[in-house]
Parts: structure tokens; C-alpha cells; sequence
């Protein structure tokens, strides 16, 4: 029997990778010279966001001091998603000199969720702070009406001027609004930027600010042809022929357009043609007008489209829009097109081969047929969306055929989907992790998994679960550990308890319960049960009709195991959010 100290380098390597920073740094760092070497990659980064509490300050307090003396850290991630709390209680350490000198050399951070508050701090006491800083990527989940003008204040005046800032990008729910920027102001590190806008018009500033641009992702809210803004702001631009393109050194654009009200492709080119070196939604699909925009640009060696339009063509107009990309300039280029139309039958993606859209891709399945020109697909969600062919019955051979369409699938979302399952053939999507299915009664639950074997993420209705009452083998759901349960009646919790049994190394859970009658000593009780029987539970989510006694203290509640708790209140009730 081979020991771990015979392996070779290379295969050591290879085992590390399935480690988080974390576990492999507490598992093997000091182990000897040969390990910490091995362990250099691991100790210039850490994700935060998955650990315990108790975890997180043995890594502040502990392992980052040693570390450091030898490597210093330069990539950091925390937030609020998952560990409740963290943002602020980073906040408070970094005021620590002690542990502030540890992060001096941080190029590249990424936070996740963070409260209006918690981020300000974090900007002005830490960012600012960072001389080597180059990398930053912000992912908001929710922004309040009230504090819309607030986050722009901070993302305009704060974060984009971050002086030494060369990669940034920002995910929010809502676009930025940048009609108050300062004329003066010049962002003029940003080479590669990834940001939420609302209209057009806001990209248009954008560009007159960021001259020195190579890669930009931009997400518009609205477009809409009509806006006078826009027209007067393209007639400035048309009448400055000083400046033909504001972005000189870009190499790489993507524009993703959520809704478009009125559109006409002439508008589309003047606001290319000031990004780029030198009437009717269907315009979108004309191979000649693209072709007639595109060929000034003798260097670009890379276009990908992504059209998704609902009831413009007819069959003849299809064929004459798909043969107007196969043109001799296409070709030359080798830039290949094709097109899905799919139930609703109206609905018609026009799309680049390969497929290389990576966003979320929803799906109606009604017949067999519609597999045979399924394009093979990059995107890393999938919802399939059966509530208006509900009549549709999966078996193993379409699922398992539509699956191996996404190679990519990491997220599979389903939607009254009804299914005939008998022999079981485990279907092999190596990168698919999460399951949430919505809107079904009688799930199969255990035939589902074993289907999808690599799952260790799951969203599902308690009451839909048709085998919920069953004798099962307590390692049935050995795979998962996230679990998210909605829909738990209060007046009978026994069964909910049995059924979490099923699912003996959970680390995060989320419950849905109809708490309007149920006693709060009830529902701690419950939480105190459940927190006995999963001492591996790093973060419990609780998302009740109403919420409970104010005088409660999380901390003491739980058998003393809550450190930090965040509470929401959102339209249907109020989410708690735990962190042990």
C-alpha cells in the first residue's frame, strides 16, 4: 500500500486541487519542506466565503500570520452569501493593526453581497488603502429605491477612481445611471471593465471616460431608439470629427441588451462605430447590414452573436435571413450561423457556431423532434420551463439527451417537469452541481439524484418530494451539501426532521416555513434540534411568514453555536440569516 509521501510531485499537485485554499493550508502546511512548497499556490489566495466561523478566525488569527512571513497573500474573498456577517466583522479586524499588515500586498479581491454600509467602509477604510490593488469585482444582490442614488454616489466617485485599478467588475440588479458624471473626470487605469448600465446613453458616457479600454463587457437595461437623449447625444458625436472612436486600444466588446422597446439598426452603428477602431427588431438578423458594419474592421478576427426574438419571421424570411450570413465575407472569415426555433413555436434564437453564450438558456420542450436541431450549447444555466406543455414526459433517453447538448451545465432549473424514470443510467455532465425544481408534485427524488450523481446542490418544494415518507437508506443523499426546502408546514414538523436525516453532511440549509400559528419555543426548538443533529452546518437560512420575538438573542439560541446573523425583510415575510 502505497503511502501519500511516495507520490510524485505531479500527482501530489492533482490530488491539492480538489482542496479549497483553507483545507489544504490547515491539512498539510509545516507538514514538511516538500508540502509547503507544494502549497505555494494555495498561500497566495483564499476564499473566505465557504467557512465556518470558527474557521475564518483561526485563519486570521493563526494561519495567516504564519503564512505570511514566508508569502505574502494577494488574492481575498469574502461576502455575505453564504457566512452572515463576514463583511462587518472583517471590517472591525482590519482596524486591528496586527492583522491590517497581512493584507499590504492584495492585488485582486472579490466581495460578494454586501450591505450599503458595510461596502462604504470597506472602500474608504481598506480599498483605498491598497497600493497594489488591480483586481476588484463586486457582486450586489440587492439595491433599495431609496439607496439607488447612494450605491451610484459610491461606484462613480469611489470605486471607479480607484487610481491603480486595472480590472473592474460589478454585478448589480439594477443599471448604473452616470448622467451626473463630471466632464473632468478620466478613469484612466480601467483596461478591462464588466458593468451594469441602464440606458445607451450611460454607455455613451462611459466610453468618453475610459480611454484606455482594451476589454469591455457592458449589460444595458433598456434600449430604445426613440429616446431624444440619444439622438441629440449621437448628433454631438456625428458633428466631433476630431474623435472618431472614444476606446482606441480595445480589443475585446460584449454588449448584452435586456429589453429592447424600439429599435432601428442605424443607432445600433453609430454607437459601434464610437466603441470600435475606425426600425424593426428583425433588422438584428441581416447578414448584410452586419457585414456592412463589420468589414472597415480589417483586424477583427472574432464576432459571436447571441438574437433571441419572439414572433418576427415567417418560414420564407427565416431561410432569407440565415443564407444573408453566407456571404464571401463570412465565409473568408469563417464565422458560421444558425438559428433554434423552439415552443412557443414563434420563439427563434439566432445564434454563432459554436454557441458561446454563457448566461442562462431557457427551454420548452413539447416533442422529440425539437433534439435534432438543438444546437450544442455554453451556457452554464439551464432552465427548462414546462408550464405551458405540461403533457411532456421526459425519460431517461431526452434527458439525458438534452443534457449532453451543455457541456458547460453547472445550474439545471426545472419547471413543472414531469418525467417517467425507471432503469437509471447515471448521465454524465461533470460540471453540473445545482438542482432547483419548482412547481411539481411527486418528484422522484431519489431516482432524480441518482441520475445526476455530481449534484451536491438542491432546491426543491418539501411537499412536491414524492418519496419524502419513505423507508431510505440514511446515505441516500450522501452528495448533497446544500440544501434549500420551501414549503414546510409548521403543524407537523416530524416528518421534515425524519426527511433531514436523509442528508447526513450538510453544510448550508435553507428552510421555507409557514410559521403565521407556530409558537416561537416551537421553532427554536426545532432550530436547537437541527443544529444537534448537523453539527457540520456552517450557515442556516430561515425564511418565515413573520417574524419572531425582537427581544430573541441569535447568539444565545442554537445551543450557543450562532455567531453572526444578518435579518431581511422581504415582500412575503422575513429572511434570518445564521452563521455558526
Amino acid at each position: 500500500m502505497p503511502r501519500l509521501f511516495d507520490f510524485p510531485d505531479e500527482l501530489l499537485c492533482k490530488i491539492l486541487e480538489y482542496l479549497s485554499s483553507y483545507d489544504a493550508i490547515y491539512s498539510f502546511f509545516n507538514l514538511n519542506i516538500r508540502f509547503n512548497r507544494l502549497l505555494m499556490p494555495f498561500k497566495h489566495q483564499i476564499d473566505l466565503t465557504y467557512l465556518s466561523y470558527g474557521q475564518f478566525m483561526n485563519f486570521i488569527k493563526i494561519i495567516l500570520p504564519t503564512i505570511n512571513k514566508d508569502e505574502p497573500l494577494y488574492s481575498l474573498k469574502l461576502g455575505n452569501v453564504r457566512t452572515p456577517g463576514q463583511i462587518d466583522l472583517f471590517n472591525t479586524l482590519i482596524h486591528d493593526q496586527t492583522y491590517r499588515g497581512y493584507f499590504d500586498n492584495i492585488n485582486k479581491i472579490l466581495i460578494e453581497c454586501p450591505r450599503l454600509n458595510e461596502l462604504i467602509i470597506f472602500v474608504e477604510k481598506f480599498l483605498l488603502s491598497l497600493s497594489n490593488l488591480a483586481s476588484l469585482s463586486i457582486k450586489i444582490d440587492q439595491i433599495r429605491d431609496e439607496d439607488f442614488h447612494k450605491w451610484t454616489q459610491l461606484i462613480v466617485n469611489s470605486v471607479l477612481s480607484i487610481s491603480n485599478l486595472i480590472k473592474l467588475e460589478i454585478e448589480m440588479p439594477t443599471g448604473l445611471v452616470l448622467s451626473r458624471v463630471c466632464n473632468t473626470t478620466m478613469f484612466n487605469s480601467l483596461i478591462d471593465l464588466s458593468l451594469n448600465l441602464t440606458l445607451v446613453t450611460d454607455l455613451l458616457i462611459l466610453i468618453q471616460h475610459t480611454p484606455n479600454l482594451e476589454k469591455l463587457s457592458i449589460r444595458i437595461g433598456w434600449w430604445t431608439s426613440g429616446d431624444r437623449t440619444l439622438l441629440k447625444m449621437l448628433d454631438e458625436m456625428r458633428l466631433n470629427t476630431d474623435r472618431i472612436s472614444f476606446l482606441i486600444h480595445l480589443k475585446k466588446f460584449h454588449l448584452t441588451i435586456d429589453s429592447i422597446l424600439t429599435f432601428q439598426f442605424e443607432h445600433l452603428e453609430q454607437v459601434l462605430y464610437r466603441i470600435l477602431n475606425r426600425h424593426e427588431l428583425e433588422q438584428l438578423i441581416d447578414g448584410q447590414r452586419w457585414e456592412n458594419l463589420l468589414s472597415p474592421y480589417s483586424s477583427l478576427n472574432q464576432f459571436n452573436l447571441f438574437i433571441r426574438i419572439t414572433g418576427c419571421l415567417q418560414v420564407n424570411e427565416e431561410i432569407y435571413k440565415i443564407n444573408s450570413f453566407k456571404s464571401k465575407y463570412f465565409l473568408k472569415k469563417q464565422w458560421s450561423f444558425s438559428y433554434f426555433k423552439y415552443a412557443p413555436k414563434e420563439n427563434i434564437i439566432f445564434y454563432s457556431i459554436p454557441y458561446k453564450n454563457k448566461e442562462l438558456f431557457d427551454i420548452s420542450i413539447n416533442n422529440d423532434e425539437i433534439f435534432n436541431s438543438f444546437p450544442i450549447n455554453y451556457a452554464r444555466n439551464l432552465l427548462i420551463d414546462q408550464t405551458k406543455n405540461e403533457n411532456y414526459r421526459f425519460n431517461e433517453s431526452t434527458f439525458d439527451t438534452i443534457l449532453k447538448k451543455f457541456p458547460s451545465l453547472q445550474e439545471l432549473r426545472l419547471i413543472h417537469f414531469k418525467s417517467d424514470l425507471s432503469i437509471i443510467n447515471p448521465i454524465n455532465v461533470p460540471l453540473l452541481h445545482t438542482l432547483k425544481i419548482e412547481k411539481e408534485q411527486n418528484i422522484n427524488l431519489s431516482k432524480l439524484l441518482e441520475l445526476l450523481p455530481l449534484t451536491h446542490t438542491l432546491f426543491i418544494s418539501f411537499l412536491s418530494i414524492y418519496d419524502r415518507n419513505k423507508p431510505l437508506d440514511i446515505y441516500q443523499y450522501n452528495q448533497i451539501r446544500e440544501l434549500s426546502l420551501i414549503d414546510v408546514p409548521a403543524n407537523d414538523m416530524n416528518p421534515f426532521l425524519l426527511f433531514l436525516n436523509q442528508f447526513p453532511n450538510l453544510h448550508i440549509l435553507h428552510i421555507h416555513i409557514y410559521n403565521q400559528r407556530m409558537p416561537d419555543e416551537c421553532l427554536l426548538s426545532i432550530l436547537n434540534k437541527i443544529t444537534r443533529t448537523f453539527p457540520s452546518i456552517i450557515y442556516l437560512k430561515l425564511q418565515l411568514e413573520r417574524d419572531i420575538d425582537l427581544s430573541i438573542d441569535w447568539k444565545q439560541q442554537c445551543n450557543g453555536l450562532v455567531k453572526m446573523y444578518l435579518k431581511n425583510i422581504i415582500f412575503v415575510g422575513i429572511l434570518v440569516h445564521l452563521w455558526f
